[in-house]
């Protein structure tokens, strides 16, 4: 004589017998008042794709919505864990690549820069939006790429995504390297103590003083 509910998260889907529902999960029990459902929903796909939202829901929703948003997440991937893998062969004399760049090395130098906050350095310093991007542009090149203002520039503007990454247009050419290279030279010594000041709080490392000395021996 007992009533029980069992709530489920569907999504339409077409089949060729026509549009379907198919199970997405399980909610067991739902409480929360009907007319929140579709919100709940929503709120849920916007978490799975990681699309923001203009207006954020009520604080139970949201918690709702990452729970379950997690457990599908969960589902989906150990599902993919069991389907069989598809090989195809690939004849590879045929594949053809064109103007190709490299990324990688350029991508771990930015996110380092990033992370010790030399844009906002260089800024206290009065460098212009330009001379910043012709800087870090310059630190790149030296440890991705070492080599002459000139060189670099044809390295940044031929063989490198850097500016790609960087998301800036400014045209690379070796004079305005060079001339910010002078930039980092002059101002060399502050960089250092606000690089070294970030390293400190970033790493948590102790300052040690180490005094030795050198006795020499005598016959």
């Amino acid at each position: 004589g007992k009533k029980y509910f069992q709530h489920q998260l569907v999504e339409s889907i077409r089949t060729p017998n026509g549009p379907r529902q198919a199970l997405v999960l399980n909610l067991g029990f739902l409480d929360l008042p009907k007319d929140q459902w579709k919100e709940l929903a929503n709120t849920i796909e916007s978490r799975l794709h990681k699309q923001g939202r203009l207006f954020s829901s009520c604080p139970q929703i949201e918690s709702l919505a990452g729970h379950y948003a997690e457990v599908i997440v969960r589902q989906r991937l150990l599902d993919a864990k069991e389907v069989c893998p598809v090989y195809e062969s690939v004849d590879i004399d045929s594949v053809e690549t064109t103007d190709v760049k490299t990324i990688g090395a350029e991508h771990a130098v930015v996110s380092s820069l990033q992370e010790y906050g030399v844009e906002k350095i260089l800024k206290s310093l009065d460098f212009s939006d330009k001379e910043i991007d012709y800087a870090k542009m310059l630190i790149v090149g030296r440890l991705v790429h070492p080599a002459s203002e000139r060189e670099t520039a044809r390295w940044i503007n031929g063989n490198s995504a850097l500016c790609e990454l960087m998301g800036t247009q400014t045209l690379v050419y070796d004079n305005a390297l060079h001339r910010s290279a002078c930039l980092l030279l002059e101002h060399h010594q502050a960089i250092e103590e606000m690089l070294a000041k970030t390293a400190r709080g970033l790493f948590d490392l102790k300052e040690t003083v180490i005094l030795y000395g050198v006795c020499g021996l005598s016959e």
